[in-house]
């Protein structure tokens, strides 16, 4: 099982069609199993669309429909251009930059069964608090997955823990999946280097998840973040927020730090985290 988590920054990077195809270029290179995007944006005004491997998630919270100019739809094209093609979801978080429709996407050589679970204390969409997870169940190679994305908040803003209720939202979910083999990927906005925060929150109450990065027996690379970005005004420090928990009954081969300018060329202002399983 080959995983790859991003948080794509979509349509707000310069040269994004040229950055959408080295990333399609890269999956079809690795040849990934599962895809777990973040901020996956498109234009609130575009007109609707439909696709024949577009899986529709149970349970919307907000239920945006697919438009023209979504960038995980983008991306498949460009998949599909290069003869490799995924079954895909997407499901709004809420408005992002003002004009876009911002979600998550999971992207699998396999059928998926997904839906959308919120964790956070609204559901309204003009907020930058409504938070949602992707939930897939998928098998591979003849063995069932059960695939999670999400994009958190901060540890807390303006005094509310906000992470730590949304995590006890995830943890009702991961209770019933302990003897599953899980993956859960994103874009976790707490930093693994600050103590008594999210991180170590995550580590404490679900001591059946591992970090990947922690147990891999070879890994390349450690932040997934380079300094100030969106969200981390006045950020001058490298920072691993971007993670791959994992049953921990199952064993890590690599985790690699992906499109860092090293290991392929940069094509968001994240870094993305490819991770092998044994199966």
């Amino acid at each position: 099982m080959k995983v790859l988590t991003l948080n794509v920054h979509g349509w707000m990077e310069n040269n994004s069609i040229e950055k959408i195809r080295q990333l399609a270029k890269t999956i079809v290179k690795n040849n990934y199993d599962v895809v777990a995007l973040q901020e996956v944006n498109q234009p609130m005004d575009g007109p609707e669309i439909n696709h024949e491997r577009f899986v529709v998630p149970a349970h919307e919270v907000n239920p945006i429909p697919l438009k023209v100019g979504n960038y995980a739809g983008a991306l498949i094209k460009e998949l599909e251009a290069l003869g490799s093609y995924y079954f895909w979801s997407w499901s709004a978080n809420h408005i992002g930059y003002d004009r876009y429709d911002e979600g998550l996407a999971i992207l699998s050589k396999s059928p998926q069964k997904t839906e959308t679970i919120n964790i956070s204390q609204t559901t309204a969409y003009n907020s930058i608090h409504t938070r949602n997870v992707l939930k897939s169940k998928l098998a591979i190679s003849g063995e069932k997955w059960i695939i999670f994305n999400g994009h958190f908040s901060w540890w807390q803003d303006v005094g509310h823990l906000l992470f730590k209720k949304e995590w006890d939202i995830v943890r009702t979910y991961l209770e019933e999946t302990e003897n599953s083999k899980v993956i859960f990927t994103g874009d976790f906005n707490n930093e693994a280097s600050v103590s008594n925060e999210g991180y170590e929150y995550v580590l404490k109450t679900t001591p059946f998840l591992n970090d990947s990065y922690t147990t891999a027996k070879v890994k390349y690379g450690y932040a997934t973040v380079p300094g100030e970005i969106d969200g981390w005004k006045g950020a001058v420090n490298d920072k691993r927020i971007d993670y791959v928990f994992v049953s921990n009954r199952l064993d890590v081969q690599t985790n690699n730090v992906i499109f860092d300018g090293n290991h392929e060329n940069i094509v968001s202002d994240h870094f993305g985290i490819e991770v092998t399983l044994e199966n």
